[in-house]
């Protein structure tokens, strides 16, 4: 489920394709990663991701950096690596924190 949702969002024509698929890809890690108190909120945490997602790919213009931090998790996830996995994590979040930040200014 996490591997597809990376592929689709390497694949996506759109960016509505693109947002749904990356909001999949968020969702599916909480999944796997047996989250009790997250997974519960899925809908929530869907329309969250889903309204973020959508304005960072729009306004931030780097999908291949966006698109290779994405790359970098799931490799990390489907090679069992959860140090990788944690390190690439937090660079996809600084790299959204610092998209976000940029917007405000």
């Amino acid at each position: 489920e996490i591997a597809k949702a990376c592929r689709d969002m390497r694949e996506a024509a759109t960016l509505e394709a693109r947002t749904r698929a990356d909001t999949r890809f968020h969702l599916a890690i909480l999944r796997a990663a047996g989250n009790e108190l997250l997974v519960p909120l899925g809908v929530l945490i869907e329309s969250a991701f889903d309204h973020l997602f959508r304005h960072v790919t729009r306004e931030g213009n780097d999908l291949a950096q966006a698109q290779a931090l994405h790359d970098a998790i799931e490799t990390s996830i489907r090679r069992k690596r959860p140090e990788a996995a944690r390190r690439a994590v937090r660079k996809l979040l600084a790299n959204t924190d610092a998209l976000i930040s940029q917007f405000a200014d």
